[in-house]
C-alpha cells in the first residue's frame, strides 16, 4: 500500500494511524490517495467548502465509483480508507457508491490502454503518461494569452469546475484546482468570451 498526501509526501505501507492523522490534517483543496497497485485506489479531495469528495477504483474506468459529497462526513472518509487498507469487501457496501459519469468523448488522463503500465506515473492522484506531468508544469508558466491585441489572464481550473471533474481534477489534461490547463485542453475557458477556448471564435495572437 502507498499513501500519497497531496503529492507532497508519500508513505509506503501506511498503518491506520497514518491514515487517520492524514485525513484529519488534510487541508482544504488538498487530496489523499491510497493505492494498492496501478488502477486500484481510494482517494479523497477536501473541497473548499469543507466537504469531502470520495472515489474508489477497482482497476478499470468501468469500475470507478464516487459518493455524493453532501452525503458523507470525514468519519466516512476515514472508514473508507481503513477498509481499503485492510482490503475488506465491506468497502463496497459502506456507502452509496455511484458509477463515475464522464463527459462524452472525454478520456480520463489515467485511461490510456495504448500506453504500457510501466510507462505510466502517478501524478495528482491519477495515472498518466510519464512525460505528461512536465506538460502540466510547463503550462503553469503560460499565465496569459494575447488575444485580439489584448493581453488577458488565463482562467485556472479553480474558477470553473465543470461536469466530469470529480476531486478537483480536469479529466482531460489532469491539472488540479488553481492550476492552468495544458494548452489545447477541451475544458479550458476562454478569458475573452468565457466560452470554451477550443470551440470559440476568439483568436490567440502570435507574440
Amino acid at each position: 500500500m502507498r499513501l500519497n498526501i497531496n503529492d507532497s509526501e508519500h508513505l509506503d505501507s501506511p498503518n491506520e494511524s497514518d491514515i487517520q492523522r492524514s485525513v484529519e490534517h488534510l487541508g482544504r483543496e488538498e487530496f489523499l490517495v491510497l493505492s494498492s497497485e496501478a488502477g486500484y485506489f481510494v482517494q479523497t479531495y477536501h473541497n473548499s467548502d469543507g466537504s469531502f469528495a470520495l472515489e474508489h477504483r477497482l482497476g478499470s474506468s468501468e469500475q470507478h465509483y464516487l459518493v455524493d459529497s453532501s452525503l458523507i462526513t470525514v468519519d466516512d472518509v476515514q472508514r473508507a480508507f481503513r477498509l481499503f487498507l485492510r482490503q475488506s469487501a465491506d468497502l463496497l457496501s459502506l456507502l452509496d457508491w455511484q458509477p463515475l459519469s464522464l463527459v462524452e468523448d472525454v478520456q480520463r488522463v489515467d485511461e490510456a490502454p495504448q500506453i504500457p503500465v510501466d510507462a505510466l506515473v502517478e501524478y495528482h492522484g491519477v495515472l498518466m503518461a510519464a512525460d505528461w506531468p512536465q506538460e502540466i508544469e510547463d503550462a503553469q508558466e503560460i499565465r496569459n494569452y494575447l488575444m485580439h491585441g489584448q493581453r488577458l489572464s488565463r482562467v485556472p481550473l479553480s474558477a470553473h469546475v465543470g461536469a466530469g471533474e470529480p476531486a478537483g481534477l480536469c479529466q482531460e489534461c489532469g491539472v488540479q484546482r488553481a492550476q492552468f490547463h495544458v494548452p489545447g485542453c477541451r475544458h479550458e475557458q476562454c478569458p475573452r468570451c468565457q466560452g470554451t477556448l477550443v470551440e470559440c471564435s476568439c483568436q490567440i495572437d502570435v507574440d
